[in-house]
């Protein structure tokens, strides 16, 4: 007999001690034999560079371990929020999850985003308070928090699980004791959630959790027939592409076929950086296929189907800005990877425009993207500011439909497009029998609804909050082709929202925000002109506001408080956007003129297709509904006269382009090549641009000098590297937090030296005149902040880091006091 197999899932705020957790749970099931730390960059599952570098987890990864004749698969997830997708990936193949919660500072507001995440994928959970070791908060305290059914399991604690549901009420009552049996199913079913104390650091309360992860765990019954579900695509170092999956159902075999063209090379279970390799495995087990190349994150493989939209996206789209002279076609190959890894970030490449899009949620995976494309191509990528991603909905059921019939081709679709609260996504079904449509073609439309995000009318956003119906449809056994009912069902989509009353939707974020009374009424004042709704309570707001107004709004809250405020968000899904008129105007979007997405459709007369817009093709439809207050659809043959198409053909594109070409053309004017002058190229002096406290704090050197010693010490030395350059040197310096400062500056030949004035910050300085300098100079900008160095790409300047400038200028000085004592 098996094993008893559970997959878990270790979930928390950034900081909460996943990786610690896990580490004590290696150790303590002897899988490692001594412990690693997070902080030492010797932590088992931390061995990726970056994660080490930063100290967070940035990629999930599996574990494997023993504990009490089970097996446990353990998958460590990111717990920054700007990696939320990759947690979320790892939701639907879990069992069972820990939430783990810093006993420190308690519920944090990611914390809240991981438990809606929890309840939409209906996971059991088990709860663990850690660092107890170090809190000032008692259990009582830490749980008050939580939903009243987290129950402290390491007291008494049937007589509370008792209340849970009727069955545990009954069977404590008549023994005073609650079977295991039942207790898996309150726990199964989220009636009921134990909660867990100690210090993973420390070894405390570890295999408590353990003893509960095997005895609450359901021990699940799989179906026969093969099947798995892909949660995860990676790549090793070798470049070989890896697909994470988890067995769902049967037994699979290396060298087993999955389809007429994938067959699997190896099975691989991995502990960590290392793994196993394995002949077979049985379902509940997680393990890595290499061999497969067609598989995407979320697909079912044999039996299982494919997983659900995840709910967590990216709310900002932003444009990879590449070095002059780089062919974005040159990061074509590292594009398609990271695509494969990560679906979400929806990286696109334009052919018209010659630029890629990506979306991402946060600077942290600015990054770290960033590093990833360095690594692989040796081309440092930058990112633009980035535009707010904006959606479309519908206020009311609309019926549209779309006919798709040039010479030799058929195919005519109807849909039901209906709104569905906010934030509920996209869902697709069908009401047609088999008797008035094929199988197979029902299937057909339904991919086609699937396979892509369909555009709204009012600014060419993606549409969401909508139930697409199919009704009616028609195809032809001689002439319907393998697109045509993709025409057909675009363009049915397109027509409906053009009879619809269109909503646009934006993202927003739920805040609460920490000031001193003295600042309340400022910060109130300003948050009701961003669109925020707020509550107040003593000197704490919590609210609801657009993205699109509060991005980055720690800053301005900052400089609103006097420093003293704190602004933490999370992500509240899209609602109404209160500037709607304003943004479709800037958008200027126009629904008929995008060739990609028509709205009209095309029809076939006399051996010749013709166009017909929108709004006149009901009466080209060939299928009707069977009576006029009736859902149910008949097929009829519609046949227009001639005139008739000879009238459409005119409006659209078959006005007579050769009416003309009996007129006597004027002659072209001959061009005198010789009289043709040219310029020759006149390159711009370079300006070098330095944001100067970044370079204090970032140059190793001028560690351990007192500040005033150090700011005269980086003039000096930059002075030198300026004169060494023969270039224009701007060094700018902070003086933003420094009461009553003016602006002020002095020059020394071509270095000048500025320092801002009060409540002004040197990024916003060198942001505010970087154009201003750009038409002088070729402009170079060192500063290792990143969204100053963002901004830099943005307008086509060059960036240099604080420490590529301190190389730069110890090696000047080094050759200037060579050359002094050469002479």
């Amino acid at each position: 007999m098996d094993k008893k197999k559970v997959t878990v899932g270790i979930l928390a705020h950034v900081d909460a001690g996943k990786t610690t957790l896990i580490e004590s749970m290696l150790y303590q099931s002897h899988q490692i034999r001594t412990l690693g730390r997070v902080d030492h960059q010797d932590a088992f599952l931390d061995f990726d560079h970056q994660e080490r570098q930063r100290g967070i987890t940035i990629f999930s990864k599996e574990a494997h371990l023993e504990w009490k004749d089970t097996d446990i698969y353990v998958i460590d997830t990111p717990g920054h929020i700007d990696f939320s997708a990759e947690m979320e990936r790892s939701l639907q193949v879990l069992d069972l999850a820990i939430l783990l919660i810093n006993g420190q500072d308690g519920v944090q507001s990611h914390t809240k985003t991981i438990w809606k995440c929890l309840e939409h994928y209906h996971i059991p959970t088990l709860v663990f308070m850690n660092k107890m070791d170090i809190s000032y908060h008692s259990k009582e305290e830490l749980l008050k928090d939580l939903p009243s059914t987290c129950i402290d399991f390491t007291e008494d604690y049937l007589e509370k699980v008792a209340l849970c549901n009727e069955d545990c009420l009954n069977a404590y009552i008549e023994t005073q004791n609650i079977p295991t049996s039942l207790l898996q199913q309150a726990i199964y079913r989220r009636e009921c959630f134990p909660c867990f104390f100690g210090s993973a650091l420390k070894q405390e309360g570890i295999q408590p959790l353990m003893d509960a992860i095997v005895q609450y765990s359901l021990d699940k019954d799989y179906p026969s027939d093969f099947g798995a579900l892909v949660y995860k695509i990676s790549t090793n170092e070798k470049g070989q592409r890896l697909t994470h999956v988890k067995i769902t159902g049967g037994t699979c075999k290396v060298k087993q076929k999955i389809n007429e063209e994938e067959k699997i090379d190896q099975i691989r279970i991995y502990n960590g950086q290392g793994y196993e390799s394995v002949q077979e495995v049985s379902a509940g087990t997680i393990c890595v296929f290499t061999g497969l190349s067609q598989f995407e994150v979320g697909q079912g493989i044999g039996n299982q189907a494919d997983s659900i939209v995840p709910t967590l996206e990216a709310y900002m789209n932003y444009e990879l800005v590449l070095p002059s002279g780089v062919d974005p076609l040159s990061l074509k190959d590292v594009c398609e990877q990271l695509s494969e890894e990560d679906s979400q970030l929806h990286m696109v490449y334009d052919e018209k425009l010659k630029k890629i899009t990506l979306r991402l949620m946060g600077p942290i995976q600015m990054e770290v993207l960033s590093n990833r494309i360095y690594e692989k191509t040796h081309i440092q990528v930058g990112f633009s500011n980035g535009d707010v991603l904006f959606k479309e909905t519908i206020q009311e059921s609309v019926i549209g439909k779309g006919h798709f019939e040039p010479l030799r081709h058929y195919a005519e679709v109807h849909l039901r497009l209906e709104p569905l609260p906010r934030n509920s996504g996209m869902i697709y079904e069908s009401e047609v029998s088999t008797n008035e449509l094929p199988q197979n073609w029902q299937h057909l439309i339904l991919t086609h609804l699937e396979e892509r995000e369909h555009r709204g009318v009012l600014t060419g956003s993606p549409i969401t909050d909508m139930k697409i119906t199919l009704i009616a449809g028609k195809g032809s056994i001689k002439h319907t082709m393998g697109g045509d009912f993709r025409q057909a069902t675009y363009r049915a989509i397109r027509q409906g929202l053009m009879q619809a009353t269109n909503l646009l939707l934006e993202p927003y974020y739920n805040f609460t925000i920490h000031v001193p009374q003295s600042s309340l009424s400022r910060v109130l004042y300003d948050l009701e002109q961003r669109h925020a709704k707020v509550e107040v309570q003593e000197d704490t707001i919590t609210g609801k506001g657009p993205v699109r107004t509060l991005s980055n709004y720690q800053n301005e809250l900052t400089a609103l408080s006097k420093g003293l405020g704190t602004f933490v968000c999370q992500p509240a899904g899209y609602d109404i956007c209160e500037d709607a008129e304003t943004i479709i105007a800037q958008k200027a979007y126009d629904p008929e003129k995008d060739m990609r997405n028509p709205t009209g459709s095309v029809f076939c007369t006399h051996g010749a297709g013709f166009y017909v817009p929108w709004n006149e093709v009901d009466a080209y439809m060939h299928i009707q509904p069977k009576n006029e207050n009736s859902q149910s659809y008949r097929s009829v043959k519609y046949t227009i006269s001639d005139e008739e198409a000879k009238r459409v053909f005119a409006m659209t594109n078959g006005q007579n382009k050769n009416k003309d070409k009996h007129k006597v053309k004027p002659k072209k004017k001959k061009i005198d090549l010789e009289k043709v002058e040219t310029k020759p190229l006149v390159q711009k002096p370079e300006c070098l641009v330095v944001d100067g406290y970044n370079q204090i704090f970032g140059w190793q050197s001028l560690k351990g000098i007192p500040f005033d010693s150090a700011r005269d010490e980086l003039i000096d030395r930059l002075s030198n590297y300026q004169g060494y350059r023969n270039c224009y040197l701007i060094i700018v310096f902070d003086a933003y937090r420094v009461k009553d400062s003016t602006h002020r500056s002095y020059k020394k030949g071509d270095l000048e030296v500025i320092f801002t004035k009060y409540d002004e910050t040197a990024d916003s300085y060198i942001e505010k005149h970087v154009s201003e300098w750009k038409k002088k100079y070729r402009l170079i900008v060192a500063s290792s902040d990143g969204l100053i160095q963002n901004t830099i790409l943005a307008h086509g300047c060059q960036r240099m880091s604080a420490r590529e400038l301190e190389k730069r200028a110890l090696s000047t000085n080094a050759d200037a006091f060579k050359t002094f004592h050469t002479l």
